[in-house]
């Protein structure tokens, strides 16, 4: 059987920018309001938090923001998915590695799919 990851809400968290980039203070006190509120998991780096905007170098140090923020009170989820299927492998990996509890990963977006499996 498969572990819950968790039960409830998960509040997909918006990143907080200045003029020179994302504001790392400000992303901690939504994450600490959120929790203090019962939240019951954060979905960062997803489309809410602007992460297609966003540089490799900021996605990394936000998701250690978050789950350093977080101290395993909550899951971290964090949105990892591309519209190239390797960078989003390479997301997940990176995720993976910086401590996220799962990953919210999308179908290729603009890719139109097949139904046909390839070998």
């Amino acid at each position: 059987m498969k572990k819950l990851l968790f039960r409830g809400v998960a509040t997909a968290l918006a990143t907080p920018f200045t003029k020179n980039g994302v504001n790392y203070n400000e992303f901690k006190k939504f994450i600490n309001m959120q929790i203090d509120s019962g939240i019951n998991a954060l979905v960062v780096c997803g489309t809410t938090g602007e992460a297609s905007t966003m540089t490799n170098e900021e996605k990394s140090e936000l998701i250690k923001c978050a789950v350093s923020a977080c101290n395993k009170r909550i899951p971290v989820i964090v949105g990892t998915g591309s519209n190239n299927t390797n960078q989003a492998i390479q997301n997940s990996l990176i995720a993976e590695e910086l401590g996220a509890d799962g990953l919210l990963i999308v179908t290729p977006y603009y890719n139109k799919t097949t139904q046909k499996r390839i070998n």
